[in-house]
């Protein structure tokens, strides 16, 4: 019983951990390997397991709900579905309760309540509002104040929360959730002195949860002596409280450094003796072990946390996540579409859906769950709009991804990826002006932001303004040392630049830190050999080939190679090859032919000539071939 107990004051809180991008996911940004890079959001690692104290109040406060009784039927029922979780059933049956009682604060608080605990604070706002107005008091403004906090008003939430402590000075959990907001605003200092007041004062709980709160801001301090010795005390004031040893766990998670993580593994493994059917204490012990890199023992453990509890968000996601990772798509899809089941009025869920569903290529099915997310957030769910463009564009219609992006960035005006990736849509439709502007308001937006210092430096590049583009793609290394993506582009061109030897340098840079990069070992090869070192090109073709024996630009080289280096027989074999991987590939065919002449076979050489010039004029690998007499030229490496 008290293990459910612990369960049903902690749901909310496991709620509230698991926002992602904007309030519900978190970001994870990527770039194509070549060509303009068009951004997607995907899922990332949550953005902070910390312990926030505010999440303690999230819910429908089941202390005021006993004082109030239920106004109706439905509004009775509604608090059952509420305490077993079960939100889409519950919201009905209160805006039912709601029309039929307009002015009952206990309603209007208790559905401002279940959209808070839902991840849905923009909802949840208005109707916490008009219950503070029906009934105003402390509590009232503690939950108006926790709800601007969870939209971004800080400013707003401040002033609620110190009216709060000013009508009720001791009120925990508005100290507790005033002093989390100072820190993260980056008022340490204060956050400290309030909460250390905090701590002094209450019961032994509230004096338990004070100090882990003080210990999160000293570690935002980076004082962590003194954090631990926060969370120490608030392990004697409470040492049989799985829940305090929960919460420091999260706050040294919180810090996101490799150093914190054992610590938080340490104390949740004492968590689960306390409470083994806690799910909340194994989905944060899946977290620390995902953390600590044992991916496997971190799927193990968050599935124990669904079997105790089929309920735990934060867990689902996690693994579907993982199964994304490893290309477990069916797993993927099983985990987004029970969160579907369990949440349908979370517009997220509906996100998920549709981002496993284009992993997999599904594209009708995955624009109709991104549609869904995105009437479910009532438009308003500028990150639905990006991928959905990203969706319509790789579909091929251009249209259909610029007004997703247009409602994208009309929604969230200052949004990089946006920009970045409608600049990419200009750049398809051949309007290098457009994008080149586009680009340029996105690097407006965030100079750091790497993937369009690349575009813009591959725009530039393809454009002929050299000088430009080395400076941007410069950049682009700057703001993500490191980027396999940039030092491609940047050897390209130098090579094009005149400046081979330079490139080869980034090149081994490059497949020093991945020796099986494929596209890294062909770059190189083509600086090699730009630069005379024709021999140890062949050796790079011959790692890329090695590492994927299917990389057809590899295969095309090294029969060109062979060409020019008068193996005619390695040659005819490796286009050959090519045909298999690539049956009639323009450049194979046409130097077979070429073969044909060499060895002096010229009228079956112009016999194809004439076939392939009349299936592709235009294709540069028949317009440069040329049956000439053995020894004459062959078509130039391309990539």
């Amino acid at each position: 019983m008290s293990a459910r107990l612990e369960l049903d004051r902690l749901w909310p809180m496991l709620l509230g951990l698991v926002a992602l991008v904007a309030g519900a996911l978190a970001l994870e940004i990527y770039a194509a390997r070549r060509g303009n890079a068009t951004v997607h959001v995907a899922i990332a690692a949550e953005a902070s397991a910390a312990g926030d104290e505010e999440e303690a109040g999230a819910g429908v406060d089941s202390e005021r709900a006993g004082q109030e009784p239920p106004v109706s039927p439905e509004h009775a029922r509604a608090r059952v579905a509420v305490r077993r979780h079960l939100t889409a059933e519950a919201l009905p049956l209160l805006e039912e309760a709601l029309k039929a009682h307009p002015d009952s604060a206990a309603v209007e608080a208790d559905l401002g309540e279940t959209f808070l605990a839902g991840a849905a604070p923009e909802r949840a706002l208005p109707h916490l509002l008009r219950a503070a107005e029906l009934r105003p008091g402390a509590h009232a403004s503690y939950r108006v104040g926790l709800a601007r906090a969870r939209t971004g008003d800080r400013e707003g939430a401040e002033r609620d929360l110190r009216h709060a402590l000013a009508l009720r000075p001791g009120y925990a959990p508005a100290r507790l959730t005033l002093g989390s907001l100072l820190r993260k605003s980056g008022r340490v200092a204060e956050a400290i002195a309030l909460l250390q007041a905090a701590a002094s004062t209450g019961s032994n709980e509230e004096r338990a949860r004070a100090l882990v709160g003080l210990g999160a801001a000293h570690l935002a301090a980076d004082r962590r002596p003194e954090a631990t010795q926060a969370f120490d005390r608030a392990i004697l004031y409470a040492p049989a409280r799985a829940e305090i040893r929960l919460r420091i766990a999260k706050a040294w998670l919180g810090t996101e450094a490799a150093e914190d993580v054992p610590r938080a593994v340490q104390v949740l493994l004492r968590a689960a003796e306390l409470a083994p059917d806690l799910a909340a204490v194994h989905a944060t012990l899946g977290l620390a072990r995902e953390r600590s890199g044992d991916v496997a023992a971190a799927a193990e453990t968050y599935d124990r946390a669904l079997r105790l509890d089929p309920a735990n968000r934060f867990a689902r996601r996690r693994l579907l996540r993982l199964a994304l990772q490893s290309r477990d798509f069916l797993r993927a899809q099983h985990e987004a579409e029970r969160l579907v089941a369990d949440g349908p009025d979370v517009p997220e869920h509906h996100f998920l859906v549709a981002l496993v569903a284009d992993r997999q290529g599904r594209i009708a099915d995955a624009r109709r769950a991104y549609q869904k997310a995105i009437e479910v957030a009532h438009g308003d769910y500028p990150e639905a709009y990006l991928n959905l463009g990203v969706l319509e564009r790789g579909a091929g219609d251009l249209a259909a991804a610029r007004a997703a992006y247009a409602k994208a960035l009309a929604l969230k005006p200052a949004y990089p990826a946006a920009w970045n990736n409608l600049a990419a849509v200009e750049e398809a439709a051949d309007d290098p002006k457009a994008a080149e502007a586009d680009y340029r308001k996105a690097l407006a937006l965030d100079a750091g932001y790497a993937p369009g210092w690349l575009s813009l430096g591959q725009l530039l590049s393809r454009v002929g303004r050299l000088p430009e583009a080395e400076d941007a793609l410069r950049r682009a290394l700057a703001a993500r040392p490191g980027s396999g993506t940039a030092q491609l582009a940047l050897g390209d061109l130098l090579v094009r630049s005149g400046r081979p030897a330079e490139a080869v340098r980034f090149y081994r840079e490059l497949l020093a830190r991945d020796g099986r990069d494929v596209a890294g070992w062909f770059a190189l090869a083509l600086a090699l050999d730009a630069s005379g070192h024709r021999p140890d090109a062949r050796d790079a073709l011959a790692h890329a080939l090695a590492i994927d024996p299917g990389h057809v630009p590899s295969r095309r080289a090294a029969a060109q190679s062979d060409l020019a280096a008068g193996r005619v027989e390695d040659a005819r074999r490796g286009f050959e090859e090519l045909l298999d991987l690539v049956p009639g590939d323009l450049g194979a065919r046409a130097a077979l032919a070429a073969i044909l002449s060499r060895e002096g076979d010229r009228a079956g050489c112009e016999q194809r000539a004439r076939q392939l010039r009349a299936e592709a004029p235009q294709d540069p690998h028949v317009r440069a071939l040329s049956c000439s007499p053995p020894g004459g030229p062959a078509a130039p490496a391309t990539r």
